[in-house]
């Protein structure tokens, strides 16, 4: 009978994290449970935004408070050589991360024939072009011989089932659900994987409507007739991060209480 290693590889001790993206509390849930499993956690905004920039200090904050290594930036991701440089000064001041999470969204629900260029530009720079700049950064900048390399793309439903009124989000989030499965295969044999995280409607989505299921249809049609946590992606973007879950690479796993399955 083989001699199997039970060690659970869920443990992130030492691992150095950089999380992108807080204008969903996904950013905070998930950079927290990476540091609650011992990793240390740089965390970056995804845009200038005020707000955004101060959730992603104050998350670095909380991970310090965990007894955590942690820096906080603003970033714009839109502009690839704010990334690159963003990506560098990270490096100098907290380290070389070997996990990237790439969490930045930026939702729009319109009618196509509605949709300005702007706003079409803006969804694809922030959802698509940014995850290509983060993780071309991220891979330029990957230290080599030392431990596994994990990327990590926070996606939604979207991506692959059509939903009225998201053509132009749809295109920039199924573009991200590509790059992802594109660098699974690129990047396999240098040690590094690439998963998405497909998230469904969660409790933060907007136009969701009320959360009492008398009073949303919605609600009725998502098979566990409630909307989803940030800490249940959480919970998924520490597996992906580990050691255990080394042979999971090219993955979409939908985190959306089964909804996907009839819709």
């Amino acid at each position: 009978m083989a001699d199997w290693n039970r060690k659970p590889g869920f443990d992130l001790d030492g691992k150095r994290a950089l999380v992108v993206g807080f204008g969903n509390p996904a950013g905070r849930a998930i950079a927290l449970g990476l540091a609650e499993a011992g990793a240390h956690v740089a965390a970056a905004s995804a845009t200038l935004d005020g707000d955004e920039v101060m959730e992603a200090k104050r998350v670095a904050k909380a991970v310090a408070e965990l007894g955590r290594e942690s820096l906080a930036q603003g970033w714009d991701v839109t502009l690839p050589t704010n990334v690159q440089v963003g990506l560098k000064q990270v490096i100098r001041e907290f380290g070389a991360p070997t996990i990237l999470v790439y969490n930045a969204d930026a939702p729009l629900a319109k009618p196509i024939e509605k949709v300005t260029d702007a706003e079409f530009a803006r969804v694809q720079a922030v959802n698509q072009s940014g995850a290509f700049y983060a993780a071309r950064s991220f891979v330029r900048e990957f230290p080599e011989g030392g431990q596994p390399g994990r990327l990590i793309f926070v996606s939604n439903i979207f991506a692959e089932r059509g939903i009225e009124g998201l053509a132009a989000y749809t295109t920039a989030k199924s573009g991200m659900v590509g790059l992802s499965t594109a660098l699974s295969q690129e990047l396999g044999a240098r040690n590094m994987t690439s998963n998405c995280i497909s998230s469904g409607w969660m409790d933060w989505t907007a136009g969701r409507g009320p959360d009492e299921i008398g009073a949303n249809l919605l609600l009725r049609f998502i098979p566990m007739r409630r909307f989803g946590k940030a800490d249940e992606l959480a919970a998924l973007a520490v597996l992906l991060a580990s050691d255990a879950s080394g042979y999971l690479n090219g993955q979409v796993f939908h985190i959306d209480g089964g909804v996907s399955q009839h819709l």
